[in-house]
């Protein structure tokens, strides 16, 4: 009895246990430590654009200072104590400032842009692991089932070997490949664990038992650019607004100041008849407003423009080759697809064709009229065929999701 309950709940515990393919994306966006280094630059970026548009308001600062004067004078006392408050406005700065914003504005822009690449590529990683998991998988059942078997012919013509009817040299190539399929197990083990880990640390969870996954088939799908493009145009346009920062130099420049300040004066020189403090003033209010404008500088803020303008020359070129290479691929994914389609048939005839030699060689193996040779020969066939196309399967679903990818589309969205 206890036995049937173990064997029934234990699927359920294993299914308890095991993550989705779109579990392992969406809790990798929420807890990878490269995502929320993504995240804190998009917070960056937000706090330079409230720094600049605190740049429309007045500042106000104050002081105070005292100093020690020796000789003094009638107009120098010996102490003297001052304090001030000053506030000062930039009334017109040339469209400096709104340059500024902007192109804060479009850093931002690419800044969500890059957190949205990094999704994606982030999501063509875990993808190729998980499926480079299934595939070793797969390959490492078909190894134990010809471990099984290799096992079991060894029993069998060892047991043939006692009574005269085979030889030691027929247990010795059995034994032969039943160990280099062993190494074959390990060497798999390995890759398959290999998988996992990789899996475990962009996602954060743990690999060991993942559920079955595929991807919708490819329709219509709406082609959109990449982030990473959409990343370039972003920071050309940042560039362009660098360049009339540098250009606003050129125009006039009006500020706005008024300061107050009061002065206390100790250690005063005295004059007959006139009081002490009668040629100091204690205190003084000082509004000024100032207009100037550069006339001459050589040219250095031109050119510092016109190099600005280069950087955004090159990087709409550099943008219209990613746009041909983005296209490129795209055609090339598509391509993939079909040739994948074409490789699934094929492998499957194959494994059809090799499982059917397999249990005609087998047969006449066990009746003695073929040798040891063609049976290891159709069971390796067979292995590799089961391996052949579990791979070929698995592979048609990543080339799925670098279809997705190359068409500007996130490829969790399509997870079945």
């Amino acid at each position: 009895m206890r036995r049937i309950v173990f064997v029934f709940f234990v699927p359920f515990f294993l299914f308890a246990q095991s993550y989705s393919l779109k579990t392992l994306i969406i809790h990798a966006q929420k807890n990878n430590g490269l995502m929320k280094e993504k995240v804190l630059n998009i917070q960056s970026k937000q706090k330079e654009i409230e720094a600049v548009k605190s740049a429309y308001w007045p500042t106000v600062d104050v002081g105070a200072d005292y100093s020690f004067q020796s000789p003094k004078y009638v107009v120098s006392p010996g102490r003297t104590g001052n304090v001030f408050i000053s506030a000062k406005l930039n009334l017109y700065d040339g469209g400096r400032k709104e340059a500024v914003l902007r192109g804060k504005g479009f850093e931002h822009e690419a800044s969500l842009f890059e957190k949205t690449a990094f999704e994606k590529s982030m999501t063509l990683r875990i993808v190729r692991y998980y499926y480079a998991a299934k595939q070793y998988a797969a390959t490492l059942k078909a190894l134990k089932v010809r471990s099984k078997e290799l096992k079991a012919q060894i029993v069998r013509i060892r047991k043939f070997k006692l009574t005269g009817l085979a030889t030691q040299e027929e247990v010795d190539k059995l034994q032969s490949a039943y160990d280099n399929n062993q190494y074959m197990i390990e060497n798999t083990t390995l890759a398959v664990e290999t998988s996992e880990e990789n899996l475990k640390l962009i996602s954060g969870l743990s690999a060991k038992y993942l559920r079955r996954n595929y991807f919708m088939e490819p329709g219509n799908v709406h082609f959109e650019w990449f982030e990473n493009i959409k990343i370039l145009q972003a920071n050309a346009h940042t560039i362009d607004e660098n360049a009339k920062a540098i250009d606003a130099g050129y125009l006039p420049q009006v500020n706005l100041s008024d300061t107050y300040h009061r002065s206390h004066f100790n250690d005063l020189v005295s004059i007959p008849g006139v009081g002490a403090d009668s040629f100091l003033m204690n205190h003084q209010n000082k509004v000024e407003i100032s207009i100037n404008m550069r006339i001459f500088d050589h040219g250095k803020m031109a050119k510092e423009s016109e190099a600005v303008k280069y950087r955004r020359l090159a990087l709409l070129s550099r943008i219209a080759q990613a746009k041909k290479e983005q296209k490129m691929n795209f055609k090339l994914a598509k391509k993939g697809l079909s040739t994948t389609k074409e490789k699934i048939k094929s492998a499957k005839s194959a494994l059809k064709a090799a499982t059917s030699t397999y249990k005609v060689l087998k047969q006449k193996f066990e009746a003695g009229l073929v040798d040891d040779i063609a049976y290891l020969d159709a069971l390796t066939q067979m292995t590799l065929a089961k391996a052949s196309y579990k791979e070929t399967v698995y592979d048609y679903e990543v080339k799925k999701s670098i279809y997705y990818y190359y068409a500007g589309k996130d490829p969790k969205e399509f997870i079945k």
